[in-house]
């Protein structure tokens, strides 16, 4: 059972890391003005979701670095990303180039982080620090990363076809 757990961590690990890039591709056919366009959404525009997703993965991973001896490889390079919990509408990353980059090396850490987990911590109980002294399972902490990415990678979409830009980049079965 663990094993099939780690196996499908993995696949959604890569098919982030996939997807990620198919729209960062997408974005940058197109004029940098529109993606830092206001929609009046949460976070703003399409650049403001995407700093969310990736402030927000490096907070995460942060807390598995700190959290799990395994991955202790973690937190020398999220540190390396100086991010502060800013509204929702401030940007860390104000042009696509400065965030892709970091978008690569989250990405490919993240894949690192589920490859590198034991079968077993997948169904162990994870005390996460810098989230209050909560404890979580680390397969739903893992499954709120990936479902938080889907969710807004949604938002994105809807962006993009507001502004007529053909977008079908997310597919599980067919992209992952």
């Amino acid at each position: 059972m663990a094993e099939n757990t780690k196996k499908m961590f993995v696949k959604l690990a890569k098919y982030n890391s996939s997807t990620n890039q198919k729209i960062i591709k997408l974005l940058e056919r197109m004029e940098p003005e529109k993606l830092t366009q206001d929609f009046g959404s949460f976070f703003g525009s399409i650049l403001g979701i995407l700093n969310h997703l990736l402030t927000a993965d490096i907070f995460w991973l942060r807390g598995f670095g700190k959290s799990i001896s395994s991955l202790d490889f973690v937190l020398p390079i999220v540190d390396k990303f100086p991010v502060e919990r800013k509204p929702p509408k401030e940007l860390n990353w104000t042009n696509l180039k400065d965030f892709k980059t970091i978008r690569v090396e989250i990405d490919t850490l993240l894949e690192q982080v589920v490859e590198t987990l034991p079968s077993t911590q997948y169904t162990s109980m994870l005390k996460m620090e810098s989230f209050g002294d909560f404890e979580f399972d680390t397969c739903e902490y893992l499954l709120h990363i990936f479902n938080h990415h889907t969710h807004h990678r949604g938002g994105v979409a809807v962006l993009l076809d507001q502004l007529k830009v053909k977008n079908a980049y997310s597919n599980l079965l067919w992209n992952g």
